[in-house]
């Protein structure tokens, strides 16, 4: 029974995400492309991680970065790089790789959670960002109502005040105190502006913002908001209008 359950196990996993290149084909194959030279340094240093499949006809090669992640391919005979997207001539879809993910990490990088639901989600939010807000306030009883909806904040850079938000997001003691700050905050409220942490409270909030980071970083997220479901592949957003809603603006032309 034991070797059963192993080989099924082991079945599921190859269904789960495509195998893996080992780090001697990996090498052999990066060192075929143009472009390694240019990324040689960061890879050897940690900056960029690499991970790479053989599907289809096509290396597909995988770059995570601290802004991002993003696939570029390599020809079955390696003497073609190819960047941007492959497609599929039947189906118009891009080639793509499903690579395992380190649910640890991710688990690592929630800040909190809200909603009634029994279904799992994943989300990458900035609390200055415009379109987390429209996401906010399009989706809010669906979510709340259906989902489990796990938050990991990522304040981008560029967002002026973005970090403060999340320090007061961060500043709520429970699950639902962060909740009712983060909905406030998404909602327009000014409030975070009220709230100075202290240089120990930041330091303690930039550790939990670390964490976040490298969740996005496993996830891939390339921008915000990025949501994953319980699996950890990318939904668009738009799919989580109640179902009324999302009706409603599809015969207006409403939708985002």
């Amino acid at each position: 029974m034991k070797k059963i359950i192993l080989s099924v196990g082991i079945v599921a996993s190859l269904f789960a995400s495509d195998k893996l290149l080992n780090q001697k084909e990996l090498n052999e194959v990066l060192k075929s492309s143009i472009i390694y030279s240019k990324l040689q340094k960061d890879i050897k240093s940690g900056k960029i991680k690499v991970r790479g499949t053989f599907k289809d006809g096509f290396y597909i090669i995988n770059l995570k970065t601290p802004r991002g992640s993003g696939d570029f391919y390599i020809s079955k005979d390696k003497k073609y790089t190819i960047l941007g997207r492959v497609l599929d001539n039947k189906t118009g879809k891009p080639l793509t790789a499903k690579f395992p993910v380190n649910k640890q990490i991710v688990q690592n990088g929630i800040v909190f959670t809200f909603g009634k639901g029994n279904k799992d989600l994943y989300l990458v939010t900035d609390p200055q960002c415009p379109f987390c807000r429209l996401m906010e306030a399009k989706t809010k009883e669906n979510l709340e109502k259906n989902y489990k909806v796990h938050v990991i904040l990522y304040p981008l850079s560029f967002h002026k005040y973005a970090k403060a938000m999340s320090y007061y997001i961060l500043a709520g003691k429970t699950d639902a105190e962060k909740a009712k700050r983060f909905k406030e905050v998404l909602g327009g409220s000014n409030v975070w502006k009220n709230y100075h942490p202290s240089a120990k409270e930041k330091a303690q909030f930039d550790k939990i913002l670390e964490n976040s980071r490298k969740a996005v970083e496993e996830l891939g997220a390339r921008g915000t908001p990025s949501v994953y479901n319980k699996d950890f592949d990318q939904i668009n957003w738009t799919s989580l209008l109640a179902p009324k809603k999302a009706q409603a603006e599809k015969k207006t032309g409403t939708k985002k």
